[in-house]
């Protein structure tokens, strides 16, 4: 294949971005210029590990409970048993999901125990470790997402182009990315192993064959990076093999269909993109005309007729991508398979019985139903926030390229054409599905990132032309200045400031764990509206129990409509619930720490939580939740909490912080800790009283009556 010349965008304005040159002759030569190459790109994913290391590690914020439920819950259990205090929701105990994703934090959690071991790490070192751990692996792998992007961005516009460096930039300072890549969510890693394959795709084959271009031993056309590796490796006769190995179409395409099946694995509709992009490299449509005389009118009709016929692939290629997906499919399904039979203890396939219950059953509905425009309204402007200008031109412009003739090679037109066609097939697929989430589409924002690069160079490169009328655009340097200034504010807030209480109110509940007491909490909140096992951490003295909102899984789709799960029960009538469930309220912590013993002397069991009541031939009847030392509720509902609990033993402990706004009515206000330890609520009593103290200093030094 010819090498990719810069775009258009990348030289109107005189730029100096190096372009692909022929490797210098002499062996010295080569490895000064691999050297360099290396180098670069070493420096670059250095520095996005360490910039999503601290992303990780900084954010303070609650975004979506599966991002715990869905990975470290059931990597708890995995590493630590199944006492361990974790809670697996109804979706692993109807085998929907892959048990992979939870078996790398798994690992994780065994190393941690390892180095503690090794370090004889303090407990509390050892939970920090605990907590950390899992955010610094998930970054590495946003970190190479980022990386990815920007290898993308270089196949399709050239190596040193300007907008492979934008399209690295773009991905660098979206709020998006800040918000949400380092979280533990499968849709996370999803969009890093896709972002990977789409760089290791073999693109060229989605162009007609020539009869100049250089095959390999196996008969497959080879690209650029192929091409420049090979005139490398033969000024290096020892990388011969090494680069030959490597770099080969083949094997390229095998680590391509390998990553995609693993995502595919993850999130089953992962697999749509791979069938977008495999229908374009299989087959292409063909249109003609035909002018047909009407007799019967005197007239003429026009005709287009539109054929589907192999290619642009060569036979050979068709078949070697055929046999691949075949053989990476069946390796990566068959390393699931025995990694679920050893979590399920039974033979599943989980990804025909995740597509069954949320198609076939539509049973993700109870968690939500939106607008069939959800993804062009609020998908795609979430994704891309002060982009979407430019994902929107870069998309228009990808469909309907205006040069004639072409400034852009045809392969980086094709790329581009595809990437966009993907883009949009794919949310207009999804829409049919009545439960939409923006992270169902975060596969496609690396691709938009490369889209909107082109656009977005062509904007702003002039602030940086030594033409001095091109760098007095006042208004491009403020269109750059605001830009700039929306998303750090939006990354401040989505990961600083919106959502904290449930976060901060784990770290309250850890430091009044003692070791030596019991520590029992209630949250009387919409289910899973806080992290569980992997925060909470210490399952012999923390124990606690939470409203469940499990989908109607026993009833036919004609009542799901009128179903109520524990938490809508509750939030119905909280006053009502709490005397049916849990009786008369303790006055005191003794009293409620006898009730425990006699519950657990009842059942014979120690109680985690919740437990069952018993007749009197000891049978396990009910499940029968208890009063805790803790209770934990959002602020709108403290008015009707304080009716219930007038009298008792309860009171205000904490409040924590959780934003000024919520779509949630249920989870508005602050989070507020209720409990019954005389020593907790005086405590508490002193630091409000300290922040009035503060208040009113504040006040009266702004008012200047002080």
């Amino acid at each position: 294949m010819a090498s990719p010349a810069l775009s258009q965008a990348s030289t109107a304005f005189e730029s100096d971005a190096p372009q692909v040159q022929d490797p210098p002759k002499g062996a010295g030569g080569a490895r000064l210029q691999r050297a360099k190459e290396a180098a670069t790109a070493q420096d670059i994913l250095l520095f996005l590990i360490a910039l999503r290391i601290l992303n990780a590690l900084s954010i303070r914020t609650f975004f979506q409970p599966d991002e715990y439920f869905q990975s470290l819950e059931p990597a708890w259990q995995i590493a630590f048993g199944a006492d361990s205090g974790a809670w697996i929701t109804w979706e692993w105990k109807t085998q929907l999901r892959s048990a992979i994703h939870p078996a790398l934090f798994a690992a994780v959690y065994c190393l941690c125990v390892g180095f503690g071991k090794l370090y004889q790490l303090s407990p509390m070192a050892h939970g920090e470790l605990l907590l950390a751990a899992p955010k610094v692996t998930q970054a590495i792998i946003a970190a190479l997402g980022d990386y990815y992007t920007w290898k993308l961005g270089e196949r399709v516009y050239g190596r040193g182009s300007n907008e492979a460096w934008v399209a690295l930039f773009l991905t660098v300072i979206s709020p998006w990315q800040w918000f949400c890549s380092t979280r533990t969510l499968s849709n996370c890693l999803e969009t890093t192993l896709t972002i990977i394959a789409l760089h290791q795709w073999p693109w060229h084959w989605s162009l007609d064959a020539v009869g100049d271009e250089k095959v390999d031993e196996y008969g497959l056309r080879q690209d650029l990076d192929t091409d420049l590796a090979e005139e490398l490796a033969k000024c290096v006769p020892e990388m011969d093999k090494i680069m030959k190995r490597t770099r080969s179409i083949a094997y390229r395409l095998c680590r391509c269909l390998l990553l995609a099946a693993t995502a595919c694995v993850l999130r089953p509709t992962n697999v749509l993109i791979w069938i977008c992009l495999s229908c374009f490299t299989l087959w292409k449509s063909s249109a003609s005309g035909r002018l047909l005389k009407l007799p019967w009118i005197n007239g003429n009709l026009w005709v287009n007729v539109t054929a589907i016929a192999h290619g642009p692939a060569t036979r050979r290629e068709r078949l070697v991508l055929i046999f691949e997906a075949a053989i990476c499919g069946s390796l990566v399904l068959a390393i699931s398979a025995i990694a679920d039979r050893l979590f399920y203890q039974q033979w599943v396939f989980p990804p025909v019985r995740f597509l069954y219950f949320n198609l076939a059953r539509s049973l993700s509905v109870h968690y939500g139903r939106n607008d069939w425009h959800y993804y062009l309204s609020q998908g795609f402007p979430l994704l891309l926030t002060t982009f979407l200008p430019f994902a929107i031109i870069g998309l228009y412009q990808s469909l309907f390229p205006q040069d004639s003739p072409p400034s852009q090679p045809l392969l980086t037109t094709t790329i581009k054409r595809q990437l966009a066609t993907t883009s949009f097939l794919i949310p207009f697929a999804l829409s049919f599905i009545s439960h939409k989430e923006v992270r169902f589409i975060y596969p496609l924002l690396p691709p938009l990132h490369v889209l909107s690069a082109a656009p977005f160079t062509a904007y702003f490169l002039p602030l940086l032309s030594p033409t001095p009328r091109q760098r007095k655009a006042t208004s491009r340097h403020l269109a750059l200045i605001l830009i700039l200034s929306l998303n750090l504010l939006l990354a401040i807030f989505t990961t600083q400031l919106h959502q904290t209480a449930p976060l901060t109110v784990l770290t309250y509940l850890r430091s009044r764990d003692s070791g030596s007491r019991a520590t029992t909490v209630a949250f009387l909140t919409p289910c899973h509206s806080t992290p569980w096992r992997s925060h909470l951490l210490h399952s012999s003295t923390l124990k606690a129990w939470a409203l469940s909102c499990e989908p109607p899984l026993h009833l036919p789709p004609s009542q799901h409509s009128t179903y109520l799960d524990e938490a809508d029960q509750f939030y119905q009538s909280p006053s009502h619930w709490l005397s049916l469930h849990l009786g008369r309220p303790p006055k005191n912590r003794s009293e409620q720490e006898a009730r425990l013993v006699a519950l657990e002397a009842a059942t014979g069991v120690a109680w985690n939580g919740d437990a069952y009541s018993v007749d009197e031939k000891g049978r396990k009847r009910e499940k029968k939740k208890a009063w805790t030392g803790y209770l934990v509720f959002f602020e709108q509902l403290e008015g009707e909490m304080k009716l219930v609990l007038k009298g008792t033993g309860y009171g205000a402990c904490w409040r924590g912080w959780n934003g000024w706004v919520h779509d949630d009515w249920r989870r508005r206000g602050e989070m507020v800790v209720w409990c019954l330890d005389d020593g907790e609520k005086t405590r508490w009593k002193q630091e409000v009283g300290r922040r009035q103290e503060i208040t009113g200093w504040w006040g009266r030094l702004m008012t200047g009556s002080g």
